[in-house]
């Protein structure tokens, strides 16, 4: 996987991020969509972080993981019981508002770091 095939992808899921909130803003349903962003967005990054680990042979937890993998596991939890109509919740649109404007931290720090940076190889 070259750092193009990273940058598309990251410029993609910015693009579905963006999307997602123009759209809830101009159908009054922020909180819907945002929440529908972050299920997929977290399953996504879940479902990755286990085929990463599964081929690692030794692998160690370090405090850093433990606590991103908490919050991602409670954002996606947020965002199932705000697609389950309790999406009028204030912590739970709090939760979602954080981990939405999070997300798209992270993606656009990445994004400048990959776009800095030249990498040969990534894996």
């Amino acid at each position: 996987m070259t750092d193009t095939t990273v940058i598309i992808a990251l410029v993609i899921i910015l693009i579905c991020h963006l999307t997602a909130i123009s759209i809830g803003y101009k159908t009054k349903k922020t909180a819907l969509s945002i929440a529908y962003v972050n299920a997929v967005f977290v399953i996504g990054m879940l479902i990755f972080w286990v085929v990463d680990t599964v081929n690692i042979k030794t692998h160690h937890f370090e405090t850093r993981e433990w606590f991103v993998l908490g919050f991602e596991v409670c954002v996606l939890l947020c965002a199932i019981s705000s697609i389950a109509k309790f999406y009028n919740k204030t912590f739970v649109n709090v939760i979602n508002y954080i981990g939405f404007w999070l997300h798209v931290l992270a993606l656009v720090g990445m994004l400048v770091f990959m776009c800095g940076f030249k990498l040969e190889r990534l894996y």
